[in-house]
């Protein structure tokens, strides 16, 4: 049995922008209060705007969203200028910057919504050098922006193994984007991803329970350069090469873990799992 405490928690009030680090989320079935809520629609193709496609959308990765008190989503833009969600003031900024019509849209629950991707040349995966368009929200309900399950986890010594690997590359959450960072109380080994074999797992942790399904397939957005950090194509090379999962639709780069809630709560940073092995 190894016992895990909540290093980080984070929310991405706006699909591929930056997001917020915070002290507690609540937690509802099948999604995150506030993480996820808004993303930058195409109103030309109705798809939604993801980093996963590089060009235009990594910039979105520059810009930055913040819950306020009074619940406004508030968006900085790489200069500083401060916009609300959902204002046609941020749209157009947008439209601008990105060079295509687009509009902050908040989710509609149970809508489908699909997102473009470019993959990169990763070898032995079953997504190497294509484009493919992707559902949003595809292993939960359409209740957020997510790209696959209402949770992300990492732990902190699987960021400490992959760094081993990539010297010199910065890695952190804002790499990742994790809505959970744990970090392990007792020595879970060295030279190993931690939590690339955690399937099918029912944990509690603070006052909600999250089923843990499998690993997080990978992808460009691993790679692209935001600020802070560097372009890094040798992050995704690396998970190909060492913590490459088959699922049933194929081989995939992972890092970190997808999980769903399953029973409603708060969690805390400090608050406490424990899991076997």
């Amino acid at each position: 049995m190894t016992t895990y405490s909540i290093a980080e928690l984070w929310r991405y009030p706006v699909k591929s922008m930056g997001g917020e680090r915070v002290e507690s989320l609540e937690l509802r079935v099948s999604a995150i209060v506030g993480d996820r809520r808004w993303a930058v629609r195409n109103t030309e193709t109705g798809k939604i705007a993801s980093a996963k496609r590089p060009r235009p959308y990594g910039q979105l990765l520059d810009w930055s969203a913040n819950t306020h008190a009074d619940g406004r989503v508030i968006v900085t833009g790489p200069a500083g200028r401060e916009f609300t969600a959902g204002s046609s003031e941020l749209d157009a900024a947008l439209t601008e910057a990105l060079g295509e019509p687009v509009q902050v849209v908040e989710v509609e629950e149970g809508r489908e919504e699909t997102y473009g991707s470019e993959w990169p040349e990763i070898p032995g995966t079953v997504l190497s050098d294509v484009e493919v368009d992707l559902p949003v929200a595809a292993l939960t309900e359409k209740t957020s922006f997510v790209d696959a399950s209402a949770v992300h986890i990492i732990v902190n010594q699987s960021m400490a193994h992959l760094a081993s690997l990539l010297d010199g590359v910065m890695l952190g959450a804002k790499r990742f984007r994790p809505n959970v960072m744990l970090d392990a109380h007792d020595d879970i080994g060295s030279g190993e991803f931690a939590d690339l074999a955690w399937e099918d797992l029912d944990v509690k942790i603070g006052e909600a329970e999250l089923r843990i399904g499998d690993a997080t397939p990978r992808c460009v957005m691993t790679t692209l350069a935001q600020p802070g950090y560097e372009q890094a194509k040798s992050v995704l090379q690396m998970l190909a090469a060492t913590a490459r999962k088959e699922f049933g639709y194929g081989a995939f780069a992972c890092f970190g873990t997808n999980a769903e809630v399953t029973a409603a709560g708060t969690i805390n940073v400090g608050d406490t799992l424990t899991l076997p092995g």
